[in-house]
């Protein structure tokens, strides 16, 4: 009977985990928000509501569209958000790439803000979404142009996995990003977990890992940007706080030295990982895809 009971917890602990690290913001709601308010520097630049089917499996995205002022567009940058965020998140960086003329695509990723989808994959199929929406866009008529992606933590490795992974995406900004699910979670084991917990072996910890990618059906292997960052034809820039301890430094100091000469790292100064200044971010962003989307071999 005791070791029932022992076994019984210890399942649902594992389950526990599991569910924290799958599950996706709407998981739990019937529909998510019809609509998310539209921040005033966005409604001021005229951004329009776009929403995309993606999958498998199926999914709706929102988007915020935000076309710049002086036509024809430099290029198209899409905005992807950390981890329980959604889009506004995003928006002063976005209204800040169209008044440097590029179009700004805000994007809500599954299961977060106004897009549906019930669980997280981090960056196993979100990839394939972005590149639907981008396909979406120019199905509007849109000229695309060089494209870019900027991404924020979970949004970072996102935006990573990308530029590997789509062939227009000729420059990536990946503000915090983390190197792999198994070694941020690492990292989230030690910040957020009861000692007694963290304390259990490593391979226990494994076993939820993989229950969770059993639970929301993805590639456990392919949710890790290492996995993607040496295969990627995109210039790559890494921005990452010295003093974050939710996403450690090491993490970018991983992927740039996979990634190799494609790769350029910016560490900050005792930033914590949601401390990261937007002045900072947005002046090198800019500058990062002003500098590689007029390459010659992005624009052709």
């Amino acid at each position: 009977m005791l070791l029932a009971s022992v076994l019984g917890l210890e399942a649902l602990a594992r389950w526990s985990i599991a569910l924290a690290i799958a599950l996706a913001p709407n998981a739990l709601v019937s529909a998510p928000a019809a609509a998310l308010s539209l921040p005033p520097e966005l409604a001021a630049r005229g951004a329009q509501a776009l929403q995309t089917q993606v999958g498998p499996p199926a999914a709706t995205l929102a988007s915020w569209l935000i076309e710049p002022r002086q036509q024809p567009a430099r290029g198209s940058i899409v905005l992807l958000h950390g981890v329980r965020q959604d889009r506004r998140s995003l928006s002063a960086l976005g209204a800040a790439f169209s008044d440097a003329g590029y179009r700004s695509i805000l994007i809500d990723l599954r299961g977060h803000g106004a897009s549906s989808g019930r669980y997280l994959t981090y960056g196993s199929l979100e990839p394939a979404d972005i590149s639907a929406v981008l396909d979406d866009v120019a199905d509007r008529g849109l000229e695309l142009g060089p494209v870019g992606a900027f991404g924020f933590s979970y949004g970072a490795a996102v935006a990573l996995d990308l530029g590997a992974r789509d062939p227009r995406v000729c420059a990536v900004v990946a503000a915090a990003p983390f190197s792999s699910l198994r070694e941020v979670l690492v990292d989230y084991r030690k910040k957020y977990l009861p000692a007694a917990l963290n304390a259990l072996p490593d391979g226990w910890f494994e076993w939820a890992l993989r229950d969770a990618a059993w639970l929301a059906a993805f590639d456990l292997e392919s949710a890790s940007p290492l996995r993607w960052v040496r295969q990627s034809q995109a210039r790559q820039l890494l921005i990452h706080g010295t003093a974050d301890t939710q996403v450690p430094l090491r993490h970018s100091l991983a992927l740039s030295s996979l990634a190799g000469p494609r790769a350029e790292l910016r560490s900050i100064a005792g930033a914590e990982h949601y401390d990261l200044p937007r002045d900072l971010l947005e002046h090198e962003a800019l500058a990062w895809f002003e500098r590689w989307l007029a390459e010659p071999a992005c624009t052709r």
